[in-house]
């Protein structure tokens, strides 16, 4: 929708032109007649010519691509069309996007049927959802005397998803994939893998029975029935629990705790989801986000959808959250635990994880690299009596560089320069392909 206003910029001229008025009244006088005349003429002139430009000027908003990644440039392009047969003596688009660090406000002038275009890139180095418009058009008569305001209100939402890293090994789920392989942990319900047989005890499911080895081992002095032992089938979902209390965090901005486990999270379900496993995600940050395990390119994209609009503003500790995950959790999965955390209250409740037979891992973003508090060793000693793996991420890590678009997705990424090592990780980086303009909005 357009939305046109417009304004006298001065009131000198009407109390001017009220005086002459007075004075062609009761001291008429040709000399008065010709000024008052003059003055009404340039004012009625200045007002059609402010109205006419704003009926036929057109500006046409288009960007090069609907999505971008921290460290990819988002380009934009506008083209203005001044249809009327007046000039633009002047006019300023001022632009209203929100997107950090980026601004496609500038100064022009057109002359009568003529039209001009310019480009706007901009570096998106903060994740999240932001908003590209709307645009508002100033503009003015030859004599300043009105100004024209023109408000174009479509708006499009562009989001920033966080980078993507080529990391190392860091976990090693169980299973390759739902229901194939075998555990030494007996399971409490029925699976499609039996192990082994024992005899029927009080409060046995009849449905678990074995018939055969019934038939087999019962003697004729001694009667028994033998029910199935079943082993827990190893799954390949793996399940990331971020943590995002924000008293845990240290760092600002890109060099930060939160954006650390953010990218490792998202790097993370790359990585297993190109290895066909099933990735879920729960994080407590403002509002609980819960992702149930699913396989593909598009829960890829959920993940980093939910990412790239989360932040480090919850108050719950690290060990609430665990403990309201365990019941969601299914025996035989794997979860992956990131956390800055390292008081060592979280680290009770993972004995609930291993119990139910969570295959569990850590990843220690290390706080003191950020220029925070607190001693991932002991936790890592402490996960080592428990028997879990964990890894200390450190700031040597540069992942805040990595400006990526994961390999198995047709859309091109924006930066151009060639692969480099990143610390301990490898960023990801692919040459940007020329594609089309998209209209972001016409008025």
């Amino acid at each position: 929708m357009t939305i046109r206003a417009y304004r006298l910029r001065s009131r000198l001229p009407l109390v001017v032109l009220a005086g002459l008025m007075f004075l062609q009244v009761f001291s008429p006088t040709p000399a008065t007649k010709f000024v008052l005349w003059g003055i009404a003429g340039v004012l009625v002139l200045c007002f059609v010519w402010v109205r006419v430009m704003t009926r036929g000027l057109v500006v046409k908003r288009e960007r090069r691509h609907g999505w971008a990644q921290v460290g990819d440039v988002l380009e934009e392009r506008f083209v203005m069309h001044n249809h009327s047969w007046v000039p633009l003596p002047w006019a300023e688009v001022r632009d209203y996007s929100n997107l950090p660090g980026y601004s496609a406000s500038r100064a022009v002038g057109l002359g009568a049927r003529r039209f001009t275009r310019w480009e706007k890139r901009c570096l998106c180095t903060q994740r999240g959802e932001f908003t590209l418009g709307p645009i508002e058009i100033h503009m003015g008569d030859p004599f300043g005397l009105f100004e024209a305001t023109v408000r174009h209100n479509y708006s499009e939402s562009f989001v920033v998803y966080p980078a993507i890293a080529r990391l190392p090994e860091l976990i090693s789920p169980r299973g390759v994939s739902r229901g194939s392989g075998r555990a030494n942990i007996r399971a409490m319900d029925a699976t499609t893998n039996a192990s082994s047989v024992r005899t029927y005890v009080p409060g046995d499911a009849l449905n678990r029975i074995h018939w055969r080895s019934t038939a087999r081992r019962t003697m004729p002095d001694q009667e028994e029935l033998y029910v199935r032992e079943d082993d827990i089938e190893p799954s390949g979902d793996v399940w990331m629990i971020l943590d995002l209390q924000a008293s845990v965090q240290a760092g600002h901005g890109r060099l930060s705790t939160e954006e650390y486990a953010v990218i490792l999270a998202a790097s993370l379900a790359e990585q297993l989801l190109s290895a066909q496993h099933a990735v879920g995600l729960v994080a407590y940050g403002h509002e609980p986000v819960v992702l149930w395990p699913q396989k593909g390119r598009h829960q890829l994209w959920e993940v980093l959808r939910v990412l790239a609009g989360t932040h480090a503003s919850g108050w719950r500790p690290f060990g609430e959250v665990l403990k309201l995950t365990v019941p969601v959790l299914g025996r035989g999965v794997s979860a992956a635990l990131i956390t800055p955390a390292t008081a060592n209250g979280w680290v009770d409740v993972v004995p609930e994880f291993l119990m139910r037979g969570v295959h569990t891992s850590a990843l220690l973003v290390d706080a003191t690299s950020f220029g925070g508090n607190g001693d991932p060793q002991s936790t890592v000693r402490s996960l080592a009596d428990l028997g879990v793996p964990a890894r200390i991420i450190d700031s040597s890590l540069r992942l805040e560089e990595a400006g990526l678009t994961p390999e198995h997705h047709a859309k091109p990424g924006a930066r151009q320069e060639p692969p480099e090592e990143a610390g301990r990780g490898q960023v990801r980086q692919r040459r940007r392909t020329a594609s089309r303009w998209v209209p972001v909005g016409q008025g």
